[in-house]
């Protein structure tokens, strides 16, 4: 079938006229066409399954028929619909909603946060994905697989549902790994259990090539010796290199080290290096900005592009890829299951209370203690100093360096932070893991998002905070106040709750 004359009629004599060909897969037997149904005048595609064609296996039979099983019961506006299935001489066919739009692997550069606009509609659908009973887990989510369209506003489509499962029962149960290297989470490429958190990680791959101009062929020269995403030295931020984005933190790296070794080949036979997101690149009409997945997107405005300013202390404040925006993408890539968040819903909370875009560390202090300063004063001594003046509530002598560190740059891993007074902080999306902060004063403090892995929080007061979205694995909460905290959608798995005797 190659010739733009050839049709496909299925067993009720309704004829679709091939209209070119979209791709083919000779090892799978797939060919994917472009045609319209004659009846209706609709444009659609046609997979078509050719096992008796050389080459071609039968032993996908059985997972096609999953596929067609799967997208007759979906219903979603991001994904395309399923029209019609039939045989034919040499397999059978699949037909399903056309849609004019280019995917993810198509060459576009995305600002930051059109890239925040496109993990929301994915996590949107893979939301619906995991409502299903029971869910479903794409299994080869990648760039190709997304499709894009851009007006009037970024919508998604989730595409090839060839390898989705779903998840009620062993998804690892063939002897065989299928999958997209490099965008695999490395329990599916071990033949391991998957859950709600393995597409986390394939869209968090993607979301990365995005961002660094990656593409998915050279995905591999992304995974370091300690089969990391190392991404972070491939974010340039407006201006000048962004200093707080150093080096991937160890933590979630070591704990699958010794046995997901296997994927450190993905790039060694790799030599084109990716680009650096340089935002200056770009036209300077407007950055989108973003709310929730509501009604409110569509009224939301978008301001035009401004020079950096400068603080009240004469620094120069430059645009940059928030702290908390590239904490969520570290957590969405964990290598270890357990450090990624849960399920989509969560994933979607978290990223939802992130701006992608922030500015230099003077502005994260500013954000940091808005509405508990009198007055702030930034100012440049040696590197980067704080100088506060009029404080209402925040106490510097029992943990100076620790809190100091914290505001600087919204990271205090491990940090002695006991008695601490923080009531109504600006705390989105900071990294508190490890940390020590019994006896501390967070009310009504804004924690959505912040990663507050195995924390210390026995006696704090946590009366009126929002922690939405935020991981509080394995914390210990033991005589906190939590009256009126908001925990919607926080990951509390291990959480040690309650009153010692």
């Amino acid at each position: 079938m190659t010739n733009d004359k050839q049709q496909i009629t299925n067993n009720q004599q309704q004829t679709y006229h091939i209209e070119r060909e979209l791709g083919h897969n000779l090892g799978g037997g797939r060919v994917t066409y472009l045609a319209t149904s004659i009846k209706s005048g609709q444009p659609v595609v046609i997979k078509q399954f050719q096992f008796a064609k050389v080459g071609a296996s039968w032993s996908e039979y059985e997972a096609h028929e999953q596929e067609i099983t799967l997208l007759q019961q979906l219903d979603s506006p991001s994904i395309p619909q399923y029209l019609d299935s039939f045989e034919t001489p040499d397999g059978f066919c699949l037909v399903q909603e056309y849609k004019p739009a280019p995917s993810l692997a198509t060459p576009q550069q995305f600002t930051p946060q059109e890239i925040k606009e496109i993990a929301i509609a994915t996590l949107e659908v893979l939301v619906y994905l995991q409502q299903q009973v029971p869910p479903v887990i794409h299994r080869d989510i990648k760039p190709e697989n997304l499709l894009i369209e851009h007006s009037p506003k970024i919508k998604v489509y989730l595409v090839d549902f060839g390898l989705a499962r779903p998840a009620d029962g062993d998804v690892a149960a063939s002897s065989v790994v299928k999958g997209t290297l490099g965008f695999m989470p490395p329990e599916q490429m071990f033949n391991r259990q998957l859950t709600m958190a393995s597409d986390l990680y394939s869209l968090g791959v993607t979301l990365i090539c995005l961002l660094t101009q990656t593409k998915s062929t050279e995905v591999g020269n992304l995974i370091d010796e300690r089969n990391c995403i190392n991404f972070k030295p491939l974010v340039q931020k407006w201006g000048r290199q962004n200093q707080l984005l150093t080096q991937p933190t160890p933590r979630a790296c070591l704990q699958s080290q010794k046995s997901d070794v296997g994927a450190k080949h993905l790039g060694d036979n790799l030599s084109v290096k990716p680009k650096l997101y340089n935002p200056n690149a770009l036209p300077s009409a407007s950055l989108k900005t973003h709310s929730k997945p509501s009604k409110e997107r569509d009224r939301r405005q978008n301001p035009p592009l401004t020079p950096p300013r400068r603080g009240t202390g004469g620094r120069r404040q430059e645009a940059q890829l928030s702290p908390q925006f590239i904490n969520w993408l570290e957590k969405m890539v964990a290598p270890n299951l357990a450090h990624r968040y849960p399920n989509a819903a969560t994933a979607l909370a978290a990223l939802e209370a992130i701006e992608v875009v922030g500015t230099s560390g003077s502005r994260w202090r500013e954000n940091l203690l808005r509405g508990k300063l009198t007055q702030l004063i930034l100012a440049s001594l040696s590197g980067v100093a704080l100088l506060t003046i009029g404080l209402n509530h925040i106490n510097l002598s029992n943990s100076g360096d620790d809190l100091q560190q914290l505001l600087e740059t919204g990271q205090c891993s491990s940090c002695d932070l006991r008695g601490v007074d923080l009531r109504d902080a600006k705390l989105q999306g900071v990294d508190l893991t490890n940390a020590d902060l019994s006896d501390a004063d967070l009310r009504g403090a804004d924690l959505r998002s912040a990663d507050l892995e195995n924390v210390n929080l026995t006696a704090t007061d946590l009366r009126g905070a929002d922690l939405r979205g935020a991981t509080l694995r394995n914390a210990i909460l033991k005589n906190a106040d939590y009256r009126g905290t908001n925990f919607n959608s926080a990951d509390l798995r291990g959480t040690m709750l309650g009153i010692e005797n």
